[in-house]
């Protein structure tokens, strides 16, 4: 069975709130500019063991698919390794919402920052396990530039796709 991001948000809806609460501490939002959203998704299992890879499992040689969640990708990249920083075109958006999905492969810490936002967040990535993430902030200001600046642990090898989300989950 494929996992697709709309079936992965409807299971982590319920979890977001917390998810974000315990990830992000006042420290890393000095500003009330973003609400942060983190949604960690585990990779599919499947019962029995399959010789042939599922081209819709998570990897890091290719882009998170954000579109099936109708996510326009403003950029992406994969297989990267180390930081690095990339321009949001057309800056931070106030009363939107920025959806960052990323893959992480290898045993280290990855962290994201949204700038101008002063938003971060970290993720912790597993030694043989691609783990995907999407988190998703709703931006309050309009800032005329914007870049996400991903601090990275050396092992670690990691992509990500980034957009605008037209259909936000609810806060609850």
């Amino acid at each position: 069975m494929a996992t697709t991001w709309q079936s992965v948000r409807l299971a982590v809806c319920t979890f977001t709130a917390a998810l974000a609460v315990v990830s992000c501490s006042s420290g890393h939002h000095s500003t009330a500019s973003a609400t942060p959203h983190l949604r960690i998704t585990p990779p599919p299992t499947s019962p029995t063991a399959s010789a042939t890879p599922d081209p819709h499992s998570p990897a890091v040689h290719k882009a998170p698919p954000i579109h099936s969640d109708g996510i326009t990708p403003l950029v992406s990249d994969a297989a990267v390794k180390g930081n690095a920083t990339y321009t949001i075109p057309g800056g931070i958006k106030a009363g939107k919402t920025l959806a960052i999905a990323i893959n992480c492969q290898g045993k280290g810490r990855l962290t994201v920052q949204v700038e101008p936002a002063n938003v971060s967040f970290p993720l912790l990535c597993e030694k043989g396990k691609v783990l995907p993430t999407m988190n998703e902030m709703h931006m309050s200001k309009n800032r005329p530039t914007g870049s996400l600046r991903f601090t990275s642990e050396p092992n670690l090898t990691w992509s990500f796709a980034v957009g605008w989300d037209p259909h936000p989950p609810e806060e609850k």
